[in-house]
Formats: C-alpha cells, sequence, structure tokens
C-alpha cells in the first residue's frame, strides 16, 4: 500500500505527530511542494491542522522541522527545503506510525470500538524526545551528580507539572532511587527518596520508600543502634502502617543481598522484637543466621517460626535441612 494512501486515511489522527512540513499562518502557499509521505493532493486546510497538531504533540514551532527564523516570516519556498535533519526524521516516524496504525493493530484479534489509533501525542506528549521522567533524570545525574539531578528535576516540574509530558507523582522518583542505589549510590538515592516525600507528601508509597532506605543506609553505615534508632523516628513521624514489619522485613533483605549479614541480623532482630508473634520475622532473622553459618541460632529462630506458624513449609524445609547437616557435622566429627 502506497504511503500516500496510509496517511490519507490517517489524516484524523495525524493531529498529533512529529513535524514534517509545518505551515505558518503567513505566506501560506496554495499548494505545498515536496511533499514525501502526506498525499500530494492534500487541502490546504487539512494541511494546516495536521501540522498545528505536530507542534503540539512535540511542544514546538514550525522552524523545528523548517528553515526560518524565530519570530520572523517565513521566506517563500522555506518549506519544501530539506536541509533540517528533523525533517527527514520525523518522516519516518510518520510512516512507522502509518504502519503501527494500518498494518500491525488490524492484525490483533479483538479492537475497541471505535478502534484506537497510535497517534505522535502517544509517546511524545509535548516534547521532542519521548523519555520517561526517570530516564531524563538518570541521564542528568550521570553527567552532573546530584546537584544537576535536582534542578533538571525542579526545571522540569516548573515548566510541565500539570500537563501531561511527565509523571510527577511517587513513581519516577522511586524508580530513579532504584536505579542509583543498584550503581552503589545509596546516599544519593536517599536523598532522592526525601525529595519524593517532599513532592508527594500523602504517597505512603513514597514515605515507606524513604524510610526503608533511610533505615537501611543507617544500619550499614553507622550500626545496629543508629538503625533502629532511624526506624524509631521514621515509624513515629509516618505510623506502623507505613513503617510496617514488612517494611522491615525490607530492610533486613535488602542489606543481606548487600552482604551486610551483620547489620542484616541486627534489624531482622529488630523486627521481631517488634513483632514477636510473627513467625515471618523469625523465619527470616533464621535465614540471615544460616547465611552468616550460625547453625545453632538458626535453628533456634526456624523453630520459633514454626512454633508461631505451623503452616510455613519454609521453615519446615531449612530445620531439616539444618538438622541434618548438623548430624552429618556431628558424625564426621
Amino acid at each position: 500500500m502506497h504511503p500516500s494512501f496510509v496517511i490519507r486515511r490517517v489524516i484524523p489522527v495525524l493531529l498529533v505527530c512529529v513535524v514534517v512540513a509545518s505551515v505558518a499562518a503567513q505566506s501560506q502557499p496554495d499548494r505545498a511542494k515536496n511533499l514525501k509521505v502526506l498525499p500530494q493532493d492534500i487541502s490546504h486546510q487539512d494541511l494546516i491542522v495536521i501540522m498545528n497538531g505536530f507542534t503540539r504533540a512535540l511542544g514546538v514551532r514550525c522552524i523545528y522541522c523548517h528553515v526560518g527564523e524565530e519570530g520572523k516570516p517565513f521566506q517563500p519556498g522555506s518549506f519544501a527545503l530539506d536541509d533540517k535533519p528533523t525533517k527527514a526524521k520525523a518522516r519516518v516516524m510518520m510512516q512507522m506510525m502509518a504502519d503501527i496504525n494500518q498494518k500491525y493493530l488490524p492484525t490483533l484479534e479483538t479492537r475497541e470500538n471505535p478502534p484506537i489509533s497510535v497517534q505522535c501525542v502517544t509517546c511524545h506528549r509535548g516534547t521532542t524526545q519521548p523519555r520517561m521522567l526517570q530516564d531524563v533524570l538518570k541521564t542528568a545525574y550521570d553527567q552532573g551528580g546530584m546537584d544537576s539531578t535536582l534542578a533538571r528535576y525542579h526545571a522540569l516540574r516548573d515548566r510541565y507539572y500539570g500537563r501531561f509530558t511527565y509523571d510527577f507523582g511517587e513513581v519516577p522518583l522511586a524508580e530513579l532511587a532504584r536505579s542509583l542505589q543498584h550503581d552503589g549510590h545509596d546516599a544519593d538515592a536517599a536523598q532522592v527518596l526525601a525529595l519524593n516525600v517532599d513532592m508527594n507528601p500523602n504517597s505512603p508509597f513514597a514515605k515507606r520508600m524513604q524510610a526503608t532506605s533511610a533505615i537501611r543506609l543507617s544500619y550499614a553505615t553507622s550500626g545496629a543502634d543508629s538503625g533502629a534508632a532511624m526506624y524509631q523516628t521514621l515509624k513515629a513521624r509516618y505510623g506502623p502502617k507505613v513503617v510496617s514489619e514488612d517494611a522491615l522485613n525490607e530492610v533486613g533483605y535488602g542489606l543481606l543481598g548487600s552482604g551486610k549479614t551483620d547489620a542484616a541480623i541486627a534489624a531482622f532482630k529488630l523486627n521481631v522484637d517488634e513483632n514477636p508473634k510473627s513467625g515471618n520475622a523469625y523465619d527470616s532473622l533464621g535465614e540471615a543466621y544460616a547465611t552468616k553459618g550460625d547453625k545453632k541460632l538458626a535453628i533456634q529462630s526456624y523453630s520459633k517460626s514454626l512454633e508461631l506458624d505451623p503452616t510455613n513449609e519454609n521453615a519446615k524445609h531449612e530445620l531439616e535441612v539444618l538438622k541434618g547437616s548438623a548430624k552429618n557435622s556431628k558424625k564426621k566429627g
């Protein structure tokens, strides 16, 4: 199917695509020249509607793709020029969108009615580069550290908050923090999560993420007493529903996974003290002791877990393994 026919069929959804031959209000030609994707016989009115949609989809002006000077009328013939790489890129994007709507989506077994079509705004959302907020911020961090990241966040929030370009909810900053933690930047991740609570003060999710990060960092860098104190501080601030047994359990496993076994044991012991009737808390403590190689305390913890929760199959299995290992050790001795 020829691209011009495809475009002719999808003109109503092209109101939000990349700029290709955007036509300014002044000095409009009666018939456009050098059209390579749009149909050659497109009406002047349809062309203007499409081009206006392009500018809104990318948050740009006509000069983004067309040769000219900002604030000045376009010269005759300037719209037909192919001097700017953005114009060539836009043509490729239009072809891609046409293929998605006309070639791939129709092959789905079921479609909504009316059918959903991909539009340029679907990805671009008012910006030239359709990136997620967390990705934009991670790039800023890689290039300039935390100061650059915070400055970028606030600049984007000032410009785009309330629009559909970026999600300024609690998830993007949490995702950025996870990425920083993965790269070993725990202190910077904690700062991002504190910002997340400041920006989303009514979000239990943001508070829990900030709390677990801060508690884990305290245990890892300052020891058991500091970690326990941070836990109590944040529990008083956010409440036991946010800084809960599960949250502290998450802290312990985070420490265990990063090789800080003694810190993990301290966090799990605090969880046992705070939740003495929890079979799961004792189960986690048993795992930490087993990881350290302390079979005696591991057996004690798993036994207590099974006492509190007889249905705990993991504790049963681990006890069998530990006791069997202990018997074999005695026989060898």
